[in-house]
């Protein structure tokens, strides 16, 4: 009996391990339970050299598509058991004042960030300078205007809400923009802007318990995108909207408290909106589909037409920005030289190439 116990233990262990990998899921690129991009399956060759980083890359691919993988995360959310992260390990940490910062390894890896130990070497400079250059080269050749811009990391503004004390010296992101401007390309960066404008506020411009800015802090990095436009089509009238400012608590909101196991923690909620008028004065909704595509129509046709690509930080600048255009898509989505044939299609006056700081240094494939 004894033996006929252990086989069945045995037997059903093995097909529990199996399971993951029986239902390996390489077609997935979006968790929505963790609101981000999956890991690509990675390149043995990048750009004409060998990758250094393949061992590392299929590391982060395996974990993010073994099979059942958000099962698992759902019932580990779930599992009244579980007691919270340590503010040291994981993919959340909890910082002073009630604030919460992502720093999921797998995902950007913001800690390492925070720490300025994720530095280009002279070999990522290089390759990352080439990329640009082809984009930019390429956007000009089809008579098409460019910009770069990067959304702060969240510890890149509220440093002084992290646990940990941050070193001196400069950021990957400052190499990026030095970059930028060697290369003489239109990019904005706001975090400067955005921390100046942090003791005009009696509220904040992120969310205490989520990844991301909130409107005010996208509506401050529009003011600057809205700038660089104007400087590239200096004979258009773009819209001046004024807008009016809505502040409420909640307990529950936050795509960093379930990473953290918590049930409540204190986020403020900022809502903007056009004094005398509705956002549909402005623009309207053709394709509204989150992740798949965000197709906008503007009240004025005379505006340029633009195609943004795009990552989560976008969402709470599309009310922004979408007013600037007589016609703008959204595609949630890293540049790629496939997707050269759809901006022919397309015919956009602008491109906008938006990433989020921790994953600037993929801004285009």
């Amino acid at each position: 009996m004894k033996n006929k116990t252990r086989i069945i233990f045995i037997i059903t262990t093995l097909i529990i391990i199996s399971l993951p990998i029986i239902f390996f899921n390489s077609k997935k690129t979006v968790s929505e339970k963790e609101n981000r991009t999956l890991a690509e399956k990675p390149k043995i060759i990048k750009d004409n050299h060998l990758n250094g980083k393949i061992f590392t890359e299929y590391d982060d691919y395996f974990q993010d598509h073994l099979g059942l993988r958000d099962q698992l995360i759902q019932i580990d959310t779930c599992n009244p058991c579980k007691i919270k992260v340590s503010t040291t390990i994981g993919r959340a940490i909890e910082g002073k004042n009630g604030w919460y910062f992502y720093t999921d390894p797998s995902d950007g890896n913001n800690l390492m960030d925070f720490y300025k130990r994720n530095l280009f070497d002279e070999i990522q400079i290089e390759q990352f300078s080439k990329k640009i250059c082809e984009t930019v080269e390429w956007c000009k050749e089809q008579n098409i205007d460019c910009i770069f811009l990067i959304g702060p990391n969240k510890h890149t503004i509220y440093g002084e809400n992290y646990p940990y004390e941050r070193p001196d010296g400069i950021t990957r992101a400052d190499q990026i923009t030095q970059i930028f401007n060697t290369l003489g390309v239109n990019y904005v960066f706001p975090r400067d802007y955005i921390v100046s404008k942090k003791t005009e506020f009696n509220y904040p411009l992120y969310y205490e318990t989520d990844t991301h800015w909130n409107q005010a802090g996208a509506y401050l990095a529009s003011t600057l995108l809205k700038e660089k436009i104007q400087n590239i089509f200096p004979e258009t009238k773009f819209p001046e909207i004024e807008y009016d400012i809505s502040i409420y608590e909640s307990e529950t909101a936050g795509d960093l408290l379930p990473m953290l196991k918590l049930a409540h923690a204190k986020s403020t909620q900022i809502s903007l909106t056009p004094i005398g008028h509705s956002n549909n004065d402005f623009y309207s909704y053709v394709t509204n589909d989150g992740r798949d595509i965000v197709h906008t129509k503007g009240a004025d046709k005379r505006l340029p037409r633009a195609l943004i690509y795009r990552d989560s930080f976008c969402s709470a600048l599309e009310p922004f920005v979408s007013p600037f255009f007589s016609e703008a898509e959204y595609h949630w989505k890293k540049f790629e030289t496939s997707d050269k044939d759809y901006v022919l299609k397309y015919k956009p006056d602008i491109i906008i190439f938006e990433s989020v700081e921790r994953y600037a240094p993929t801004i285009v494939n």
